[in-house]
């Protein structure tokens, strides 16, 4: 499938008409386009055909290392057989909420390769650095994936998943303190950053449990598909 970008940082400067003709000639099956801190205008959204798909937040928090420097964490760039089937079960079953596994043109079964691809990319280096697992019984009930932005000082959140079954257990709250203590003990990070659909409530209850108090980015996620092809 080809899928294209587009960030629009002046709809003024955006032409619906140009946009949908070069989407046609190139044959971009679905176009994911992004505008920040506001929603496009009505007009603009109607004439190129775009749908409003997902608003996500991105908060922060300062990071206080002294607090974390003495919990116990279990960092992960390697797991068995047997815990990466679990790790890739959970993914797929957290999948179930994002734009991806909604939108026709991609659906559920791509969108599960996808969110297993993130736990590949975990393990490997290639996007996060590695993942935390929760477990019970021998049993994986949440996985947590972190980035660290060494350069910047930053700590990301890439990817949170929990068993249905066992969440409001504190798995979660478990999952994050893990990754404080690793960034209080491996790095030098001052700002952790988490990004999430607003759609999910719970999850924006959970950041601001978790300290997240300040809105970083605000951003408006559109899907165009080209009903050309």
């Amino acid at each position: 499938m080809k899928i294209g970008k587009l960030v629009i940082a002046n709809e003024n400067d955006f032409d619906s008409f140009k946009f949908k003709e070069q989407a046609r000639d190139e044959k971009f099956e679905l176009i994911y386009v992004f505008k920040f801190s506001e929603m496009l205008s009505w007009e603009i959204n109607s004439k190129a055909d775009l749908e409003l798909v997902d608003i996500m937040l991105t908060m922060s928090k300062k990071f206080d290392r002294k607090l974390y420097n003495d919990i116990p964490y279990d960092f992960r760039t390697e797991v068995s057989n047997k815990e990466l089937n679990e790790c890739y079960n959970l993914v797929e079953q957290t999948s179930i909420v994002s734009r991806f596994y909604k939108e026709n043109k991609i659906g559920p079964i791509k969108t599960k390769e996808l969110y297993r691809k993130w736990i590949d990319n975990a393990l490997n280096k290639s996007f996060s650095d590695g993942l935390f697992l929760a477990k019970e019984s021998d049993f994986t009930k949440g996985i947590h994936l972190i980035k660290t932005d060494v350069i910047n000082k930053i700590g990301c959140f890439t990817l949170t998943g929990v068993d249905p079954f066992y969440k409001r257990r504190g798995i979660g709250k478990k999952l994050w303190r893990q990754s404080f203590a690793y960034w209080a003990n491996e790095s030098e990070i001052e700002i952790i950053k988490s990004s999430f659909s607003f759609q999910n409530l719970e999850s924006f209850n959970f950041h601001l449990k978790m300290g997240f108090e300040k809105i970083e980015e605000t951003k408006y996620i559109y899907h165009f598909r080209n009903t050309y092809l």
